[in-house]
């Protein structure tokens, strides 16, 4: 009964966050059961047109992917921009990690707020955008706030999982993304459009 009802949370997690992480406290017992249980995980996804995909150390994710097109989350123009500024940071911070550091943290204003200034956006990030930002990323296992998000002077944690919220990544090669998300940053520099123009994203 125990393996059934783990079987059951797992699947209804991965449903509702699309990844979860083994590096993450909370998460860790689903990663784990999904490493375990590959095959009856996949099992309960595949008739439904998804697939379950196992991303080892030093990732340690597991993702639910939806085979069908277009069937993938739509993100707000800034949230896509946000992504692919973390997705950045994140490649640039990791090749300085030692081999055990699990966290990945950038800071609000002198990380990410530098960022977006150099795309000259019509607008700043404000307090309001970066909570409303930040339940979406969350949401999606994708970055969360470390302790309370009080200020622009805030920390975020950001997940290994920005790397396979884009589609066809390699992985293996981290100057080579960082050169792809620099790349698709500058496809929203200066936009003409408004902030709430949709743009896509995979998660």
């Amino acid at each position: 009964m125990a393996t059934i009802n783990m079987l059951e949370e797992t699947a209804n997690y991965l449903l509702n966050h699309c990844f979860v992480l083994g590096s993450v406290e909370d998460q860790r017992a689903k990663y784990l059961y999904v490493q375990d249980h590959l095959p009856e995980v996949r099992a309960v996804f595949k008739p439904l047109g998804y697939a379950v995909l196992l991303y080892p150390a030093p990732l340690q994710a597991a993702a639910l992917v939806n085979e069908h097109e277009g069937s993938q989350a739509r993100l707000l123009k800034y949230e896509s921009i946000l992504l692919l500024v973390l997705r950045l940071l994140y490649l640039q911070k990791r090749e300085n990690l030692s081999a055990n550091a699990d966290q990945v943290l950038v800071t609000v204003v002198e990380e990410v707020q530098t960022e977006l200034q150099k795309m000259n956006l019509p607008r700043r990030l404000d307090q309001q955008t970066l909570e409303r930002l930040m339940r979406t990323l969350r949401r999606y296992n994708l970055a969360r706030p470390v302790g309370r998000l009080s200020g622009l002077d805030s920390r975020i944690e950001v997940f290994p999982t920005v790397l396979l919220a884009l589609p066809d990544a390699d992985l293996a090669d981290a100057a080579a993304e960082s050169a792809r998300t620099r790349t698709e940053l500058g496809l929203y520099e200066r936009p003409e459009g408004a902030d709430t123009e949709a743009g896509e994203a995979e998660a």
